[in-house]
């Protein structure tokens, strides 16, 4: 039996929870409630010692991190195939799941808690990719041609955030064709966030966005000095 912990505003959870429904795989959804930083739980972190969601586990076999999550699930579920068999058709799959991953997440993560006066580098960064996705997908209904593929999976959870975002598909017509097929699809619908849970994740990513600078820093701080020894037990405050 798989089980899948999740988040259903996380990024990364998305593609994955797409790719099981699509795949019509059984499996139990485990929810990790972000607003209560349920990822740092030790529970938790015993999954995944990053407290990075999503986690994957398949009959005892735990798996990190969203695109190893793909490639085991395509590799091990193959039906129906999620990544198309020729050389040119598969570069491009792998390069907008990359472009997604390196440069439109970071992109929607900067929209998401810079304010409004600096985003300038984000949105530029976001119609960079969507430029290169228009060029890609040209007239084809998906990445990889005529069949879906996880670089439509992992780019068609991103595209509408940024849409959300203030980022306009006005000059990408083929990006817009493509993003009503997926919407008319089943996997898609299932797994959209509601107007509420959209404004409850702002709230959390924001909150999140400060734990997280606030563990850089102690992460940061504990790099600086890697050979600073705990305290003895005479010093004083300890007990």
């Amino acid at each position: 039996m798989i089980s899948f912990y999740f988040a259903k505003p996380s990024l990364f959870s998305r593609p994955v929870w797409i790719t099981l429904l699509e795949k019509q795989l059984d499996f139990q959804p485990i929810y990790v409630e972000m607003g209560n930083q349920e990822q740092f739980s030790p529970e938790f972190r015993a999954l995944n010692p990053f407290s990075r969601i999503p986690v994957l586990v398949d009959d005892g076999f735990r798996v990190m991190e969203s695109q190893a999550i793909l490639d085991y699930l395509e590799t091990k579920y193959p039906a129906p195939k999620l990544l198309p068999s020729g050389a040119e058709a598969l570069a491009t799959v792998r390069m907008v799941q990359m472009v997604s991953i390196n440069e439109l997440v970071p992109a929607i993560g900067e929209l998401l808690m810079q304010p409004e006066e600096k985003r300038t580098y984000a949105q530029n960064r976001a119609n960079t990719a969507l430029d290169l996705f228009e060029t890609l997908l040209g007239n084809a209904p998906y990445f990889g041609g005529d069949q879906l593929s996880l670089g439509d999976i992992m780019a068609g959870s991103l595209v509408p955030v940024a849409g959300d975002l203030g980022i306009s598909l006005e000059n990408h017509p083929h990006l817009q064709t493509w993003i009503k097929t997926l919407m008319s699809r089943p996997a898609w619908q299932h797994t959209q966030l509601s107007d509420a849970e959209k404004a409850r994740f702002l709230r959390s990513i924001r909150a999140m966005s400060k734990i997280w600078q606030r563990r850089r820093r102690q992460r940061a701080e504990i790099l600086l000095e890697p050979n600073k020894t705990a305290p003895s037990s005479s010093s004083p405050g300890s007990s």
